[in-house]
């Protein structure tokens, strides 16, 4: 076994270009990040490497976005649905039968059909989306590099501040609910 705590900064026999892993917070631009293939080696593909995570973090605020619109929209459809079937029920002209004279039950969707349906397929294909982004970005943190940090803050403010505003209820938490 190796022991010598080198970590591979040294470059190594193969070729390949190397980063030392620091658990503190630190100020390089040499940075290995998420994976051993993406390795910021230059200035210039750290630069590249910070403006494609502040787009990753910017991206994962519109995605929140983009699944509360995709909900929004799914409960007004399903309202509009009830309020038709109501209107029509009520539009009808009451037969003089004692059975018909009480309103029929409004149709209600099965679980299954609530849980196969488009809107959730896509809620859910949206969340596990988010889950996985969140967790990158994460790891991307846990870098412990400064800029990289800051990438990922700024990118979630500022996508944040594009899309945060859009909230209508102020009683809508994304926690503890």
């Amino acid at each position: 076994m190796d022991h010598d705590h080198d970590h591979g900064s040294g470059g190594g026999g193969d070729g390949k270009v190397s980063c030392p892993m620091i658990m503190v917070f630190h100020a390089g631009h040499c940075e290995r990040i998420l994976w051993d293939g993406w390795v910021a080696s230059t200035v210039v593909e750290f630069v590249f490497s910070a403006l494609a995570i502040f787009l990753v973090a910017f991206i994962y605020e519109a995605l929140k976005f983009v699944r509360e619109y995709f909900l929004r929209q799914t409960v007004r459809k399903e309202a509009e649905r009830v309020a038709l079937e109501l209107q029509a029920k009520r539009s009808t002209p009451p037969c003089h039968a004692p059975s018909t004279t009480a309103m029929m039950p409004i149709q209600e969707k099965t679980y299954m059909q609530r849980i196969f349906s488009e809107a959730h397929l896509i809620q859910t294909f949206c969340n596990l989306l988010q889950i996985v982004i969140s967790y990158l970005l994460m790891l991307v943190f846990m870098t412990f590099n400064y800029w990289l940090c800051l990438a990922v803050v700024l990118g979630l403010g500022i996508g944040y501040f594009v899309f945060g505003w859009i909230k209508q209820d102020v009683y809508e938490s994304e926690c503890c609910q």
